[in-house]
């Protein structure tokens, strides 16, 4: 039988294998991930990965940049279990201070980073997601 935590492991690995598919450019960011975890995914530190890509890549590849944020807000309002937790987490606190990509954070994930950055007091609701 599946424990909860077990359920929540699969769909955070389920959803940064679909991140992937998504948003093909991030292939060379899964393989170093995989080949410096001894092939296992670490979902948090993943994302964290992401987020330095996606500040290094924001002016070469910014339809790339502009899909990977469309597809996390898209975690954050619909993801599974503790998807929404996962970006938040992972990536929404791997990115810099200062961070390029500011110009281009709508949603859930331009309110966490304010929050994250101390721009804003009000913390955004974390929604669990079911299933």
């Amino acid at each position: 039988m599946e424990t909860e935590k077990t359920k929540n492991r699969q769909k955070d690995l389920d959803f940064c294998r679909e991140l992937v598919d998504k948003v093909p450019a991030l292939v060379p960011v899964l393989e170093n991930h995989l080949e410096s975890e001894d092939g296992e995914l670490q979902t948090y530190i993943f994302l964290g990965a992401v987020a330095r890509w996606a500040e290094e890549n924001f002016v070469a590849r910014e339809s790339d940049v502009v899909q990977l944020l469309l597809e996390l807000n898209r975690g954050l309002a619909e993801g599974e279990r503790e998807v929404p937790n996962l970006i938040a987490v992972g990536f929404g606190e791997s990115l810099s201070f200062e961070s390029p990509l500011v110009p281009l954070l709508k949603g859930d994930l331009k309110r966490w980073y304010e929050f994250d950055a101390g721009i804003s007091e009000e913390e955004p609701r974390l929604r669990r997601g079911g299933k």
